[in-house]
């Protein structure tokens, strides 16, 4: 669909923390995996060359990103089995596209479609931590120019 699963996550921390804040929020998950619990990689894991280009901020954020979006990925599951009508409505106050939306649910395998629509909150709420920043910044540098 629109969200490739594996596409790279920046490593800008208070971006990427608000984002998971509001997905965890919107969607009643307490994850209990902090960015420095995420940075801790066990003895035993193999390390792929790829992986070692990778910095430790970097491999924190992705192990983070991976984990939110394996519970988002069960609540949406949840969701849709038991209360479609509140999944439609975190998606729709979450300010999720709906024809993104109507694009999955349409034609995707329905074992398919909560992993699309976890790759399509991730995304929308990246972006919207994105623009939150932008705007701050830019409203910090005009006040300072004043």
């Amino acid at each position: 669909m629109s969200s490739e699963p594996n596409e790279p996550i920046d490593a800008d921390g208070p971006i990427v923390q608000s984002a998971i804040e509001r997905i965890e929020a919107a969607f009643d998950l307490d994850s209990h995996v902090t960015p420095a619990q995420a940075a801790v990689t066990p003895a035993h894991a193999a390390v792929t060359p790829a992986q070692a280009a990778v910095t430790p901020a970097q491999a924190g954020v992705q192990r983070l990103h991976n984990d939110l979006r394996s519970l988002l990925i069960n609540r949406i599951t949840e969701l849709l089995a038991r209360n479609p009508e509140k999944l439609m409505a975190i998606l729709y106050r979450i300010d999720v596209k709906e024809g993104a939306v109507n694009e999955i649910m349409s034609k995707s395998f329905p074992t398919e479609v909560p992993i699309h629509l976890a790759d399509l909150v991730i995304a929308r709420q990246l972006e919207k931590a994105r623009t939150r920043a932008e705007h701050r910044s830019s409203r910090d540098v005009q006040g300072a120019s004043e």
